[in-house]
């Protein structure tokens, strides 16, 4: 990019606060068989509105990095109306935070119900895909002030753990915690191992069949109806793939009870995904508690010609039973990598109970 188109993209004042709205209906053909909206196209949409909040901001392309944190209180139902808020959050050197919500009611409801919370991050690219400085955004409202702190809390959270952090104690369910503090996230961090065994071949996945038993391996084309504006698949077209393979694994480790999706705690997009190559979605439950059950999702891109595969995303949604007498059974783990990976849901979702409260 020319140095002085660069040099006028940065002299150019932000749009402060910049928000995006989404109103929508739900209709039956972006519903499950229960009569509820898809979490997957909630996924969808958010990609979208998040996309155009820091666009908007920056005044240049940008890319989904990640989703650092979802929650989804209620399901909601065909013939609800939802609207979807995407609100400038924090930007780094070369990020942009955008926290996201949503709430939900039918026509003739007096005012409607908060649903959702999210925090996305996005990275300005120029037109060869490298990313590029963009402007800082100053927070003045007390809400934007909320907002910047979660988004410092959330990039110190995922530096620390690409790092490495030392073993340290999790905040308890419920246990207060001091926003204010420049020390952040670092009470709670603890490495994640840089390579992971799963169970992913059939012969490892008979020794574990309540775990294996949620295991689910799905294929997808990447066609040019599924590609954005930069010629890659639409991040948002992924996030809907993966909800779909993650809700399957969840409902198989129910034995084919119903499961609504209640959260979602590091997505990370690690590579764009090129045209002419099929994604390989796999899926697996890692994580329970007395109420949720957490599913791994990795993704990855493969070149059939060439015969090679690169891992594309990895992220981990949180579901729920649809019934409550549905509580799902105890998760065992048998490895040392298993081990690993649950406690680190375990440290995503002490996250999440952190930064809930600036999001309401």
């Amino acid at each position: 990019m020319p140095a002085e188109v660069q040099n006028a993209r940065h002299s150019m004042s932000p749009q402060h606060g910049s928000t995006v709205h989404l109103d929508q209906w739900v209709t039956p053909t972006i519903a499950d068989e229960r009569g509820y909206l898809r979490a997957g196209q909630v996924l969808e949409w958010m990609d979208v509105v998040g996309v155009v909040a820091a666009a908007r901001h920056c005044r240049m392309p940008v890319v989904t990095a990640s989703v650092d944190g979802m929650i989804m209180r209620d399901p909601i139902r065909v013939g609800e109306r939802v609207t979807m808020t995407a609100a400038l959050a924090h930007t780094s050197e070369r990020s942009i935070g955008v926290s996201v919500s949503m709430t939900h009611g039918r026509p003739l409801d007096e005012s409607a119900r908060p649903t959702l919370d999210a925090y996305m991050s996005f990275v300005a690219v120029d037109e060869n895909g490298v990313s590029e400085r963009v402007p800082q955004f100053v927070p003045q409202a007390p809400a934007e002030v909320a907002r910047f702190r979660e988004g410092n809390l959330r990039r110190e959270f995922r530096r620390k753990l690409a790092a490495g952090a030392k073993e340290v104690p999790v905040p308890a369910e419920g246990q207060a915690a001091d926003r204010e503090t420049a020390l952040y996230i670092r009470e709670f961090l603890k490495s994640f191992p840089r390579s992971v065994r799963f169970p992913w071949d059939r012969a490892e996945r008979k020794a574990a069949q309540g775990r294996a038993g949620s295991y689910v391996h799905t294929i997808e084309p990447v066609r040019t109806g599924t590609l954005n504006f930069h010629g890659t698949l639409y991040g948002g077209t992924l996030m809907r793939w993966i909800e779909s393979s993650a809700s399957l694994s969840a409902r198989a480790y129910l034995h084919g009870e119903s499961a609504r999706m209640v959260g979602l705690h590091g997505l990370t997009f690690l590579r764009s995904v090129r045209p002419n190559r099929f994604v390989h979605i796999q899926s697996v439950v890692v994580h329970t508690t007395g109420d949720s059950l957490t599913v791994l999702v990795q993704v990855q891109s493969e070149d059939p010609v060439e015969g090679e595969r690169e891992e594309t995303l990895r992220a981990f949604l949180t579901y729920a039973p649809a019934e409550a007498a549905a509580a799902p059974p105890p998760l065992v783990c048998s490895t040392d990598d298993e081990r690993a990976i649950f406690d680190e849901v375990e440290r995503r979702l002490a996250l999440q109970r952190l930064v809930e409260p600036t999001s309401s």
